[in-house]
């Protein structure tokens, strides 16, 4: 995975007050994370996911959805 990161905040949100996206585009900018909110609640937000994905995933406890279009 590239060690490259690009982090960037965007305008606040009226859905949701932390907002988050990641990813991976090695040939771009390498791993990002867009953010919307406070930075504090991003950095609560991400390391609750961690831990619950660090739990779930391995076990495949996810809603699986690759047959639906992206988007």
């Amino acid at each position: 995975m590239a060690t490259d990161w690009t982090i960037i905040r965007e305008p606040d949100d009226l859905l949701a007050e932390t907002r988050i996206s990641l990813g991976s585009l090695p040939q771009q900018c390498g791993i990002y994370l867009v953010f919307r909110g406070d930075p504090e609640k991003v950095i609560e937000v991400l390391q609750k996911a961690l831990e619950k994905a660090t739990e779930a995933l391995p076990k495949g406890n996810y809603q699986d959805k690759r047959g639906r279009p992206q988007g």
